[in-house]
């Protein structure tokens, strides 16, 4: 390495070209690099979807579930399968091992089975259809208002939005909620048809016929001209519908209009619709193309938004629901805010320590070594976001280490006479390998992360990713441009005598600390294993979890209605809700919120997967004014829910990663009947809610729901001149309509539909007097051949892993959710379970589990690395197990400032630990490597490490309070995503420092003192082991 830093100095030309370049290209990258708030993650989930209308939920299992599981579990890159089948409609979210990072070919697989499978389906399922697109992103959403216009002119103006807003290149995608289709109704009066003998077929058939567009060739005429030949026959308008005629059994002639009534309207119950800040609308979901700038994606947004409010019609409102570019600029803003404020306290710190010149020279290496970083960061294709930020500011403590090694060594040969140009050379030479492999060591410790096939692994995976480039920035520059400012602005020998500073006398009084230590080696030794022992415990104490919520200021609100509940009913509750929620006098601190009516709307946040649609649910978003006002909403919105929606349950969530809300602890019980898995699961409900202080205890299986079944008598059916079709048919038109025909509207086709008029289909007591016409047009009564029977069937029923599953969840808000497992655990293993049954743990628990899992997964393998990395840069084993053996010394503090912070050990506080490991190491690898340099020059060992142990105490000390400085930024301001991996690093480090200048010279007095020495094989001098 004498080699590099000899050319730098010779070519100092180049090297100031060198330093330019980087200057130019790290301000560039970072002006260009493309921005997000987080690391993008791989959605690994499609959803196959089967209908079929009519279906029970226990047929559609059978019939559609099961098959489309067993072929799904054909694709070895399937990791779980979870299923849902409810009435009509069969669910199948396939999820894939989390090593699988190029999906299409998997999908591609997939939908080729499901393609294969479709003929082998009953006859009339509509599927299997595969959504592979699960995980688009909404970058924006936008709401549609006016309170003056109809359903149809919002939709019109939406798709014409739509049209405008696709030209814009970085759009990938817009898509529509909220639309309500239009339609024209027919409806009919039961008692009138009798009257006049009339039933609904004849008036479908009727209209059905009348509205036909058939072909009529063309005319050829004498001149060798060709007529299109259009008769007219279909309806043209509206009033064309009521001019059907229809003929009665008597032979006279009525029109449409004088049997049913015609009017438009819109599709009834309403399908997901859509209210923001009370009113309903229509929401534009725009999604961005991959890989731009979301910058660019803004301003270009926002320039074409100003364009077309001008052109939308007075008192329709455009507005804007949720947009990621401003909340991306906020948080890359705040944090490259830390990073200014980090900087300039390690700046501080370093010139406090080396002065004014020295301090400078080192603090040159700290923005080169960043600019550098971003650099390597556009080639690695790692975006600037609150991660990879966050990475830089840890990093700084880290990169000035090499600095100051460096430019300490230098400074100090020159003080002892040594000329500039000779102590530079002189200085790489001997340090340049051990800061090398101090760096190595300390990428080795975030290998793990790089490598953890998990989506906690994939969020956090810049993280290694930034600070491998920092380091390996940071060791380079230290080997060519500090040595090469050393020679320049260092004073000579001679010059500015050295003066003893503040750091000096405390080094001199540590040494003196030291001598005395060193006289009761295995006494230091004992204290220390002992408060191991006690940090050890003390951790097993300190609360768990994966991930932080989101700080976003929003939160959403869920809302069950109980199943079976129309998407009409869910929608009048909502109302009452949205009204509270848009009520400025009462919520002052909301600025906006949308509630989406039987879906969960797009998906507007990568980590949060869209509510499964159904009828009796709603799913609402709520924008406040300020982060610091989402607590007191949600306060206030609880409050509302559980005193003013008596019709259902609901319940407010921070945004978060994962499957389930932080805290949240889902119990899994599995078996094969339906019965038992009800009874069971209130049971462990029960079980969970005698925890005190337990809320919001749910299953996702709802509650059973009555299904009626018509039982047709086929004897009496076919003696009636009747057919099971035909009664389905009258059993449809009567309650939820039968589609005639199409009305055609310029380019919009409005279905006509046929149905009982409101008070002949309100009540359980109208399916009595249905009737069905027979085959020559006679009405039957419907219970002249059939019989109703009600029973109570499961709304819905989930399957996890080929296995009919019911999830119990709740949350203890003063309880993580693994404490509040260890509270459920032993009632849980009191169940009698019946042969067939069992449970397990979902939830926070099992993703924390196998995030750790995956985190610790190549942590042997890094080890390994680290040891054989150590034993090759200094050629003995006991130099190598003195290192090791400062590891465990982290735990230390760690444990003392989780415990005295509160923080939890989640997975960034795991991390920490790990990065501790390859950071703690440093300080020992310096240490001896300087104890092996002062025992060459003293025969007294004590004495030897005692001086090699002043000489290092400045550097050490200083790199690890430049550390925990630069970090307290991130502690402050960073919120609780980075608070138990901050806590963890400055309080594992600055004990673990304190310990390691104690311990490493006393497991190498032992190591090394004579009655050692005697066990070993005579060397050459300088080759001992």
């Amino acid at each position: 390495m004498e080699a590099l830093t000899r050319f730098s100095i010779e070519r100092w030309r180049l090297t100031l070209t060198a330093i330019v370049l980087i200057l130019f290209a790290g301000t560039y990258t970072y002006l260009r690099q493309p921005s997000q708030e987080d690391p993008e993650i791989v959605i690994r989930t499609a959803v196959v979807t089967v209908a079929f209308p009519g279906m029970s939920a226990s047929r559609v299992e059978q019939l559609l579930i099961k098959p489309v599981e067993e072929a799904v579990k054909q694709i070895p890159e399937a990791d779980t399968v979870r299923s849902s089948a409810q009435t009509g409609l069969a669910t199948v979210k396939v999820e894939l091992l989390p090593t699988v990072v190029n999906t299409r070919p998997v999908w591609d697989n997939l939908r080729n089975k499901m393609i294969d499978l479709a003929p082998s389906l009953p006859a009339g399922a509509v599927g299997p259809l595969v959504n592979d697109d699960y995980g688009r992103v909404a970058v924006t959403t936008l709401a549609l208002t006016g309170t003056d216009f109809t359903m149809a002119e919002l939709r019109a103006q939406a798709r014409w939005l739509r049209d405008r807003l696709s030209t814009l290149p970085l759009i990938s995608r817009i898509d529509l909620f909220g639309v309500q289709d239009e339609r024209i109704w027919l409806s009919f009066d039961r008692t009138r048809l009798s009257q006049l003998g009339v039933s609904s077929s004849q008036v479908l058939n009727a209209i059905a016929e009348q509205n036909q567009i058939l072909p009529a060739g063309s005319l050829i005429t004498e001149d060798g001209m060709r007529y299109a030949l259009e008769p007219s026959g279909d309806l043209r308008s509206e009033e064309a519908i009521g001019d059907v005629p229809v003929r009665t059994p008597s032979g006279a002639v009525v029109y449409v209009r004088d049997i049913v009534k015609v009017e438009r309207g819109y599709v009834d119950p309403p399908r997901k619709p859509v209210l923001f800040n009370g009113p309903a609308a229509v929401i534009l979901a725009l999604s961005m193309v991959p890989n731009v700038p979301i910058k660019d994606f803004g301003i270009k947004t926002t320039e074409a938004l100003e364009t077309l409010r001008q052109d939308l019609p007075l008192g329709m409102n455009l507005s804007i629901v949720t947009d990621q570019p401003p909340i991306v600029a906020t948080a890359v803003a705040e944090a490259t805010s830390n990073l200014g404020q980090t900087l300039l306290t390690v700046l501080a710190v370093v010139m406090l320590f080396l002065g004014l010149r020295a301090g400078a020279i080192v603090g040159t290496i700290v923005p080169l070594s960043i600019f550098l970083a971003l650099v390597g960061m556009l080639l690695w294709e790692i975006p600037l976001h609150r991660i990879s930020i966050a990475a830089i500011i840890i990093a700084l403590g880290l990169l000035v280490d090499n600095g100051v090694v460096i430019a300490e060594d230098i400074k100090k040969r020159i003080d002892d006479g040594a000329e500039r140009t000779s102590a530079a050379l002189a200085a790489t030479r001997t340090l340049a390998i051990p800061l090398l492999t101090s760096s190595l060591t300390t990428i080795l410790a975030f290998l793990p992360l790089l490598l953890a096939p998990d989506a906690a692994g994939e969020f956090l995976r810049a993280l290694a990713q930034v600070i491998i480039l920092t380091l390996l920035a940071s060791w380079l520059l230290s080997c060519t441009v500090t040595p090469l400012l050393c020679v320049w602005f260092l004073p000579s020998s001679g010059q500015n005598a050295p003066k003893a500073d503040v750091t000096e006398r405390f080094a001199a009084s540590y040494g003196q600390w030291l001598s005395r230590l060193l006289s009761r080696p295995f006494s230091v030794l004992l204290a220390a294993l002992v408060l191991f022992a006690v940090s050890v415990a003390g951790l097993s104490r300190v609360p768990t979890g994966l991930l932080p919520p989101s700080e976003r200021a929003q939160f959403v609100v869920r809302l069950e209605l109980p199943a079976g509940a129309s998407e009409a009913e869910t929608l009048r509750v909502t109302k009452r809700l949205a009204q509270f929620v848009a009520d400025e006098r009462v919520n002052p601190d909301v600025a906006s919120s949308v509630f989406y009516i039987g879906s969960g709307g797009p998906r507007f946040f990568l980590a949060l997967a869209p509510v499964d649609p159904a009828p009796h649910v709603a799913f609402g978003v709520v924008n406040t004014r300020d982060s610091a006002s989402v607590a007191p909403a949600r306060a206030r919105l609880e409050e509302f829910l559980a005193a003013q929606i008596p019709e259902g349950r609901g319940w407010t969530e921070l945004l978060f990663l994962g499957q389930e809300p932080p805290g949240t602890l889902e119990i899994r019980l599995s078996g094969p009947e339906i019965d038992t898995l009800y009874r069971t699961g209130k049971r462990i409900e029960d079980l969970m809610a005698s925890v005190p202080g337990t809320k919001d205890l749910r299953t996702d299986w709802a509650n059973p729901v009555l299904q009626i079944d018509v039982l047709i008598d086929q004897d009496r059916t076919r003696r009636a001149g009747l057919s099971p079709a035909a009664t389905a048919r009258a059993l449809e038109a009567n309650f939820d309509g039968t589609q005639v025909t199409d009305y055609r509207e310029g380019d919009r086709i409005i279905p006509i539909v046929l149905r009982a008029r409101e008070a002949d289909r309100a009540t359980l007591d109208d399916l009595a007097d249905v009737t069905v016409a027979n085959d020559q047009g006679q009405p039957v009564p419907l219970l002249q051949v059939a019989t109703l029977a009600g029973e109570l069937k499961p709304y819905i029923i989930h399957r996890y892993d080929l296995d009919r599953t019911i999830t119990i969840s709740g949350i203890n808000p003063s309880l993580t959710a693994k404490q509040l497992l260890e509270r459920v655990k032993p009632l849980l293993d009191g169940l009698d379970l019946s042969a067939g049954y069992r449970w397990t743990v979902g939830g926070e628990v099992e993703a924390s589990e196998k995030a750790n899992g995956a985190l610790f997964q190549y942590m042997p393998h890094c080890l390994v690395a680290i040891v054989v990395l150590l034993i090759w840069q200094f050629n003995s084993f006991r130099r190598t197990a003195i290192i090791i053996l400062t590891i465990p010394l982290i735990v230390i503090g760690a444990s003392f400032g989780l415990n005295l912070s509160g923080a939890k050990l989640d997975f960034n506080a795991m991390l920490g630990l790990l990065a501790l490991a390859g950071i703690i190491v440093n300080n020992a690898i310096v240490l001896i490597e300087r104890s092996d340099e002062e025992r060459s020059t003293t025969a007294n060992i004590a004495l030897a490490v005692t001086i090699a142990a002043q000489a290092r105490f400045r550097p050490i000390v200083m790199t690890t309070l430049t550390t925990i400085v630069g970090l307290i930024p991130l502690f402050l301001l960073g919120g609780e995503l980075w608070r138990g991996m901050t806590v963890v690093l400055m309080f594992g480090l600055g004990v673990g420092t304190i310990l390691t200048l104690v311990i490493v010279p006393i497991l190498y007095l032992i190591l090394f003192s004579p009655w050692q020495g005697s066990l070993q094989p005579v060397l050459p001098a300088g080759q001992a082991s």
